[in-house]
């Protein structure tokens, strides 16, 4: 709705318009996050369900997996804004450096530091919580 309301704002030397859009988002994202930080509920949609669980045999494994995938979460949402939103558009969109260094405006090598940089932390966030060995 910002860019039909004012689209005088858009400017094409500076990048697509997916990558304007993302920003917008990821913008109002940060706005969102930054008044409900502390309030977020984390979803387990993706994972499986009771009965699945008795399918796979092994409920106790299940229950650690789905702890890991929580602290995980919770680590995720405790990194910096630059490093919190490469994780997300490279290991959870899926999206090239390339790409995600449009939607970022900076260089595909400046994501792959920040995304080394991000995982170092989340791994360091991870061993201190004893998620990791």
């Amino acid at each position: 709705m910002q860019l039909i309301t004012n689209p005088k704002n858009y400017d094409p030397s500076k990048g697509s318009v997916a990558g304007y859009l993302f920003g917008i988002a990821r913008n109002l994202t940060r706005r969102d996050m930054n008044k409900s930080r502390h309030q977020v509920p984390l979803e387990d949609d993706h994972l499986v369900d009771g009965e699945e669980l008795a399918e796979y045999g092994d409920l106790l494994e299940a229950l650690s997996q789905s702890e890991l995938v929580d602290w995980l979460r919770k680590a995720i949402l405790t990194l910096p804004d630059q490093y919190r939103e490469v994780v997300v558009l490279c290991d959870l969109e899926e999206l090239s450096y390339p790409e995600a260094g449009d939607i970022l405006r900076c260089s595909a090598g400046t994501v792959g530091s920040r995304l080394h940089r991000a995982r170092t932390m989340l791994r360091a966030k991870l061993k201190c919580q004893g998620c990791l060995p």
